[in-house]
This record gives C-alpha cells, structure tokens and sequence, in this order.
C-alpha cells in the first residue's frame, strides 16, 4: 500500500486491498476522497461501477454443471449483471448450487433418536427377543478393577428385562455398586447376599423388584459383605455357598442370573464361578486390561477340573471403545482372535451418560435411551438372547 499527498496541491490516495480501489486513482483537494464520491472500485464491499443493473435470477431445475462437473438433482442459480461502459471490472455469470430439500422430511437427528430410544426400550420391536429354553446362570467377572463389569450386569439386565425376559442380577461385591444403579437399598440391615453366604438365609428372601422396571429383581449387597472372605475360610464347602442357595432357589420363572463379581479372584468369585454355567468376561479395550485375563481363565479352568465340569466362557464383550485410538484397535483385534467366535460383535463404547445413570439410581437404558451407550447394550443383550436361541 503507497500513500503520497500533496503533489501540485492535490492530495490523491492509491490504495490496493480488501474494499478499497484497486485500479482507480481518488483525488481530493487537501483530503481524502469519501465512498460516496468513488466510482470504478473493485474489492469487498465496494461498488465495481458507477451505475448497476441487475437482471434477476435465473434458475435451471435440471441436472447442471459447474465447471465440468454434472451436479444431479441440485438447482443451479447464476446470477447475471450489467456492467457500465465505464466500469474497470468485467464480471461473469457466477454459479450458485442451492442444496435441494431431503426427499423425506421426517428424517430428522430428532426424529432418529427418538427411533433409536423407541427400540431401546422395546416399543417399536415387531418380534420378541427369544428368550432361552432354562434360566441361564452368567458369572460376569474380571479381576481387574473398572473394566465395565457393574455396567455391564445392570445394562444388559435392563435391556433383557425391557425386551420381555425375567432376569434376577445377584451382587457380590461389597460396593454393591449394582445394587445402587438398580436402586435397591442396600444399606447396613438390609437383607443381602451376606446373609445367604454366611447364614444359610434363602435367597428367595432377599431378592428385591428393581426399581420400577418389570421382570428385573435383584439380591442386593451390602458392606457387611466385606468380612465374608474372611468369615467363609473355616467354613466347609465354602466354594460351594453360593451355588447351594441358587440351587435351593426356584429360577423356573427366570430367563436369566447374572452374577456381578468384585474385582479379584477371592472366595466370592470363586463363589461366583462355582454357582454358574457361563462366564461373561468384560475387556477394556486397554493394555492393562489384557494381562489379567490369563489369570481368570486359569481360575476358570481349575473351577471347571474340581468343581464344576459345565463351566466355560461362553461370553466376551468389547467395553470403553475409544476410536480415535489404534490401541483399542489393537486390543480388540487380540481379543478376536483369541476368543472368535465367543466375541460379540457389539463393542460398548465409551459414554458419559453411561457413568451419569447410576447417580440417578438408573440403568442408562432407562436414563437415556436414545445415548450410543444405551444402544449399544441393547444391542449387546440383543446377541446375547440370539445366543439363547442358537443353543436350543
């Protein structure tokens, strides 16, 4: 940009940038000339002339091209001007695509959602899920600590129960974690799986409707739970408490008992893997996550020779998916190629309101159905009652 001033007693401005003259010399005795007396200017805002002349619109409802390129069933727009003789700048026809309209105007992102949550809570189903010919009996366990064992338990539950299915989660941890996701107290008094581990108590006694859902119960857990270990080891039989009291427990109205674990491979897992049929192992999508799963399935394998010959992992779930990352990547295709076939094809991803529902006292199914974590579960509990049927 050049400025000179006062040449002969005129002052003139050449300036050349965005919205001021390009290729147009303003003169103005002892100043500067203002816009309304520039005529010929080129730039943003500026006027190309002295006098303009629109034609209007015209619009071509066919297929167009723009610059070589075949646009299909969009509407092309060129809008022609009229350039005064003593105009600088010459413009052409300039090319405007205007997107046409969805064919389907109900396809909305909330009108999708509220699809995606109407089949989440079982509404908009035109068939049952199958339900399984005898109660199945998962242990859901994994002894490392927040790899999505509690979410997954009360997830899948809910999800079974709201698509028809009766299904009773049984807590043993002390944190009793699941417990309040499915809001059932389970404070100190309650009674709880303690009571039936250590005093012989019926379960029948202690299981509780979960919150409003239908066909979901729960046994709860409470900190009491915490000395159990402790108090089962001059116990005889002590593996087998648990598994006695769902033996003497009637599942004939149940489809499934999903048992959630601590994080650790103490007496109450053991508990755990005695009393069931199937193990579900969660995995975090994480390194960490890897290392301990050769520990469980040599636990599992030693339950299977001395205690119980039908147990093996029937169930792997994918948990806290991160995409942006190759290691989840990595650890899911490890996994897949460990396990095949047991692998559901569902992968929970990671979600906040997953972690928000149980300071509602909530599953996330029901918190949030339309969320990408409650979808996910639903199609995870949805593989596993196919897996039910398959097994007929």
């Amino acid at each position: 940009m050049a400025l000179s001033y006062y040449r002969q007693g005129t002052a003139s401005l050449s300036v050349a940038g965005l919205g001021w003259p390009e290729e147009s010399l303003v003169n103005r005795p002892h100043g500067i000339a203002h816009a309304g007396s520039v005529a010929g200017i080129g730039g943003l805002g500026w006027p190309g002339g002295s006098s303009r002349e629109s034609r209007g619109v015209q619009v071509d409802e066919g297929r167009s091209t723009i610059g070589g390129i075949e646009i299909p069933g969009a509407r092309v727009a060129q809008r022609e001007e009229a350039h005064s003789p003593d105009s600088a700048l010459t413009r052409g026809t300039t090319p405007v695509v205007v997107p046409e309209i969805r064919s389907d105007p109900t396809d909305t992102p909330i009108a999708r959602a509220a699809e995606a949550a109407v089949s989440v809570r079982g509404l908009g189903d035109r068939q049952p899920w199958p339900r399984p010919a005898r109660c199945r009996i998962m242990t859901i366990a994994n002894q490392k600590g927040g790899v999505g064992k509690t979410t997954t338990a009360v997830n899948l539950a809910a999800s079974l129960a709201q698509h028809g299915s009766r299904v009773l989660v049984v807590d043993l941890d002390p944190q009793g974690n699941a417990s309040t996701a499915l809001d059932v107290p389970h404070h100190s008094g309650v009674p709880s799986v303690y009571d039936v581990l250590i005093d012989d108590r019926p379960l029948a006694e202690v299981v509780q409707p979960a919150g409003e859902m239908p066909g979901l119960y729960c046994a709860p857990a409470t900190i009491d739970l915490a000395g159990a270990e402790i108090e089962l080891v001059p116990v005889v039989a002590r593996e087998l408490r648990l598994a006695k009291a769902l033996r003497a427990f009637d599942t004939s109205n149940l489809d499934y008992v999903l048992v959630d674990c601590p994080p650790s491979l103490g007496l109450l897992t053991l508990n755990a893997l005695v009393a069931a049929e199937e193990v579900l192992l969660p995995i975090q999508c994480e390194y960490y996550a890897l290392e301990g799963v050769q520990q469980l399935l040599n636990t599992a394998e030693l339950v299977r020779v001395n205690f119980n010959p039908g147990l093996h992992v029937s169930t792997v779930l994918l948990t806290m998916y991160d995409g942006r990352t190759r290691l989840a990547s990595d650890v899911a295709d490890d996994v897949r190629a460990h396990f095949g076939t047991s692998v559901l094809s569902t992968i929970i991803p990671r979600s906040v309101r997953v972690s928000e529902a149980p300071s509602r006292g909530q599953s996330v199914i029901s918190y949030d159905p339309a969320s990408s974590g409650a979808i996910a579960y639903t199609e995870a509990a949805h593989e596993l009652a196919l897996q039910s049927a398959d097994a007929r």
